[in-house]
């Protein structure tokens, strides 16, 4: 489309085409109160709008958290492996023997496992304890210790294995050492015997 054609379409859309021109001189008064005139200040803008849009956004947001809470999905309880219990088996001896005092260095140099440990069972002639501390050898959880009779004299304390009770227990090649080295936690210089040969 040429220029004079697109002239010839905006005059034929002019709606005052038909209306004849303007005189000069009102023409310039025109101009001229256009450029004196002030310019009428714009209506001041309601304060309510901002606050409405922001009610309504507050709005949103309050539904929206709602919402996330009551579909979340539940959280899941992490995965967690047991580990298998160690367990140790020993031998108590049935011996009756005369036995010497007890010494720290003598334990330390016979004993290759040595532990302190709880009774939870005593049936078919063996006592199982929970181990709570290994003052030497591989970590273990529980210890069978197989028991030809109820009782040794050998073994500090009453002389058995009682359920609930704490023992301090040494052993040497899967044998339970007696003769002092083993017995009740609480028995006379046992607890001692066990820290200065452990140390």
């Amino acid at each position: 489309m040429t220029d004079d054609e697109l002239r010839a379409r905006l005059r034929r859309a002019d709606p005052a085409r038909d209306l004849p021109p303007a005189a000069p001189d009102r023409v310039s008064r025109l101009l001229e109160e256009t450029m004196t005139a002030t310019a009428t200040p714009a209506p001041a803008r309601s304060r309510r709008r901002p606050v409405l849009v922001l009610a309504a956004a507050a709005l949103v947001l309050v539904a929206a958290g709602i919402g996330w809470l009551a579909l979340r999905p539940e959280p899941q309880p992490p995965l967690v492996q047991a580990l298998p219990r160690i367990v140790a088996q020993l031998t108590a001896p049935a011996v009756q023997a005369k036995c010497v005092e007890p010494t720290a260095d003598t334990l330390a140099s016979r004993a290759d496992f040595a532990f302190a440990g709880t009774v939870t069972a005593l049936a078919n002639g063996t006592v199982t304890l929970d181990v709570t501390r290994v003052y030497r050898g591989s970590t273990v959880h529980e210890v069978r210790i197989a028991q030809a009779g109820e009782s040794s004299e050998q073994m500090m304390g009453s002389g058995r294995f009682e359920n609930g009770k704490k023992y301090l227990v040494a052993s040497a090649g899967g044998n339970m050492l007696i003769c002092g080295y083993s017995g009740e936690a609480d028995a006379p210089g046992l607890q001692d015997l066990y820290d200065r040969a452990f140390a």
